[in-house]
């Protein structure tokens, strides 16, 4: 009985010791996990070369020169997205299952003999080195062994399954990328369809392009980038090389001796871009119209003459340039004819003669001083009509180009207009738009008659179609500067009939 006491002692004590234990660790039951296998550390940008070398003795190596990454061997540039695709997946790589410690027979991974080996360099000279094999009984995950070692891992799919792709998956397929701001002009020889024969386009400011040919106008700077946007964004589809024993037939056959596109864009900090679009490519399932393309080098002596020097490297690319191409120049038209920033105009000065049947006339200015907007005498002005003048008037947009033989300011009321604005940048540039007589109406949304008004640019011949709230502005702006001057003028009436202190008699003298 004593023993049995004792027993019972015993095992209190030690259900009193577990319980002390588990409050002071209470993570002591908590089941145990292993952390997952860090391969490779390195920050992005520290990658400067990457070198892939293929079971059948092949060679890919990719490596940043002077900030760009080129293919070794090759004039080609590198794929952007080939780079940040193994700088992404390789700089944090984490083991998804440890394999084997050390295999007896390292190819039933797709290792050893049979693997993809790949070498990576870092800035600081670092070399770091690893097997891609084969996918796992799955194929969501490939095999990997980091060199030196023998252990084998497991990793994600998407972390070494593309260092098996051929050369030209690691080419750059943007072939004829650019920044459309450093664009000084542009040139296009065309044989198409409907399209002009010469389209000539030069830059003459910001956002601000003059067509040269086929006709001379103002172009409109959305127009001009996206046929810019056109030519950046073209794609290989594949590439084809041009051996130099085969050039002149194959320059031929592609299209290229008689090229439906010769374009040529000139750039304000590089050499210029010519490219030339030939016969049309076969194209397979759904990947749309292509066409045959290449650059042209420019020639050594930087002169553009003489024959041409062609590249030994065809692109197959959808052909979307032709269709921007073939469109009438006059929808590359600047509809924004008074070619001024809103945000850039200090001064308006605006003159309204009466029309038939209304009353409203007069002449007044705006200055924008000290952060607001004022009249010419300094008075602040209230609300926000100087702000609706200038946007409406520095952004109107044409609706409609008047042109030919009846196009003559006495057909539309601007031999003597019924209005003028006068738009000074902080530049010291002026813009003087003249508004005549009520034109044609254009048909709403709702099918009512939407007013429309004769106008035209001081200095320039062409005559627009406008809608007519610019008139209305005018009007706002003609209406309140009259409704001040009435002030003006009532107030100065109040002061005139104040007697002045020498008009009034002395206070008596009281003499002494």
């Amino acid at each position: 009985m004593k023993a049995f006491r004792g027993t019972l002692i015993a095992a209190g004590l030690l259900l009193l010791t577990g319980a002390v234990f588990l409050v002071a660790r209470p993570d002591a039951l908590a089941p145990k996990t292993t952390e997952p296998t860090r391969l490779f550390t390195f920050e992005k940008q520290e990658l400067v070369r990457v070198e892939v070398r293929r079971p059948d003795g092949s060679a890919v190596v990719l490596a940043e020169t002077g900030g760009e990454w080129r293919i070794e061997g090759t004039d080609f540039v590198a794929g952007r997205s080939m780079v940040n695709r193994v700088k992404h997946q390789i700089h944090d790589l984490t083991a998804r299952a440890s394999v084997v410690e050390s295999p007896q027979q390292p190819e039933l991974y797709g290792l050893g003999a049979s693997a993809v080996r790949v070498t990576l360099k870092l800035r600081d000279g670092r070399e770091l080195a690893f097997e891609a094999g084969d996918p796992n009984p799955t194929a969501v995950s490939y095999y990997i062994r980091p060199l030196p070692g023998d252990a084998v891992y497991t990793v994600k799919k998407a972390a070494v399954d593309y260092y098996s792709l051929t050369l030209d998956e690691f080419r750059e397929r943007r072939f004829a990328s650019f920044d459309s701001d450093d664009v000084a002009g542009i040139t296009a020889k065309t044989t198409l369809p409907g399209a002009p024969a010469l389209l000539q386009i030069d830059r003459t400011g910001d956002h601000q392009w003059e067509l040269r040919a086929p006709t001379e106008m103002a172009a409109n700077d959305d127009q001009v980038r996206r046929l810019l946007g056109r030519v950046s964004a073209l794609k290989a589809q594949s590439f084809l090389a041009l051996p130099k024993d085969e050039a002149a037939a194959k320059i031929t056959a592609y299209g290229f001796d008689q090229p439906r596109v010769d374009l040529s864009l000139r750039f304000n900090s590089r050499g210029p871009l010519r490219l030339l679009v030939g016969n049309d490519a076969p194209a397979d399932g759904n990947e749309g119209e292509l066409a045959y393309m290449m650059l042209v080098p420019e020639p050594a002596d930087g002169s553009g003459a003489g024959a041409t020097a062609y590249d030994d490297t065809v692109y197959v690319a959808r052909r979307g340039l032709l269709d921007e191409l073939r469109q009438d120049p006059s929808a590359m038209r600047n509809r924004r004819v008074v070619r001024m920033s809103a945000a850039e105009v200090v001064a308006v000065d605006a003159t309204l003669r009466a029309r038939e049947g209304e009353t409203l006339a007069g002449t007044h200015g705006l200055r924008f001083l000290a952060e607001q907007w004022v009249w010419r005498d300094g008075v602040p002005v209230s609300g926000s009509t100087p702000e609706r003048v200038a946007t409406t008037v520095a952004e109107i947009e044409v609706e409609e180009f008047i042109e030919g033989e009846g196009a003559t300011k006495a057909n539309f009321g601007l031999e003597d207009p019924i209005a003028t604005v006068t738009l000074t940048d902080r530049a010291g540039d002026t813009r003087t738009l003249s508004l005549g007589a009520l034109g044609p109406p254009e048909e709403g949304p709702e099918g009512q008659p939407r007013p429309r008004r004769y106008a035209r640019i001081v200095g320039a011949d062409p005559v627009y179609l406008v809608d007519d709230r610019v008139m209305r502005v005018v009007d706002d702006l003609v209406r309140e500067g009259n409704r001040k001057a009435e002030k003006d003028a009532e107030k100065a009436a109040r002061l005139e009939r104040i007697p002045s202190e020498a008009a009034v008699d002395p206070a008596p003298s009281t003499g002494g």
